[in-house]
């Protein structure tokens, strides 16, 4: 019998992004924004309501629980990247929820 473990784990990285921006961009040029939008619209009030996503090098979006706001708020104010901050999301299923538990800046590649 096949055991499963008690909890998911990912790492997932990505171009971060607010979901208001998300929603106003043509899905063929998903990859492209998040590589040039910018920290200070992130930051600002409604972006940051809206809650976040990471966009992939493949222009794949992973929208990010309600938790992580706080965190990726956290990331974004240390970062010295004014346009395309890329962030490494760690989460972990709990209830049937993929749930933030860490957030910080990616290391460039």
């Amino acid at each position: 019998m096949e055991t499963k473990p008690d909890r998911l784990r990912e790492t997932l990285e990505g171009y971060v992004v607010d979901i208001a921006c998300l929603r106003t961009t043509p899905v063929t040029r998903i990859g492209e924004a998040a590589r040039v939008h910018s920290t200070a619209c992130a930051l600002m009030g409604h972006c940051i309501e809206s809650g976040y996503g990471l966009v992939d090098d493949n222009g794949k979006i992973t929208l990010l629980d309600p938790k992580a706001t706080k965190h990726v708020i956290e990331a974004l104010v240390k970062t010295s990247k004014e346009k395309g901050a890329r962030l490494r999301v760690e989460r972990e299923g709990k209830a049937g929820e993929m749930e933030t538990v860490s957030v910080r800046e990616a290391v460039d590649r």
